[in-house]
């Protein structure tokens, strides 16, 4: 009687063991599901509340250097300049150049380069481009432009929201 009770105890524990084992893994799954489902519902609103435009305000000659504006159109706040994209196509000499400039927090930029020369109503964040607000960016490219041929600017902002200007040179 008594081995017939330690085995009958046994296979409960095991029985009960194994059903918490099992539980415990379909839990992280579930944890894992919820989290990736709020990251996705996350960035879903902060694409729906973030819009830019891109102007090229004044024609930019034939320099290497040339600015141009970024507006906030929407509630998202930008801070994060050094994970935009920028991207500029230009003519130079008949040959078609595409490059993509990185962020220098000191102005001027050097070749390759780009960095906010200014802010416009920049009064809610300092340095921190909320609704309505524009910056200017000065941004310096390896060849100097030619004439009569387009310059386009493409500014992505760090969660994938793309604007673009196009300016005859």
């Amino acid at each position: 009687m008594g081995l017939s009770n330690a085995l009958s105890g046994g296979i409960i524990l095991f029985g009960i063991t194994y059903v918490i084992f099992t539980f415990g893994g379909f839990t992280d799954t579930a944890a894992s599901f919820s989290e990736a489902s709020h990251q996705t519902s996350d960035l879903e609103s902060k694409l729906a509340k973030t819009s830019i435009s891109t102007t090229i305000e004044s024609t930019p000659g034939t320099d290497t250097t040339f600015d141009f504006d970024i507006t906030n159109l929407n509630l998202e706040k930008q801070w994060d300049f050094e994970n935009f994209d920028v991207i500029i196509t230009y003519d130079s000499g008949g040959i078609t150049y595409t490059t993509t400039q990185t962020f220098d927090s000191t102005c001027p930029p050097v070749s390759g380069e780009w960095c906010i020369s200014s802010w416009t109503s920049d009064v809610i964040d300092p340095e921190i481009l909320n609704n309505g607000e524009t910056i200017t960016i000065t941004t310096e490219i390896e060849n100097a432009l030619q004439s009569s041929t387009d310059l386009i600017v493409i500014v992505s902002t760090p969660n994938g929201v793309v604007a673009s200007a196009t300016r005859t040179v």
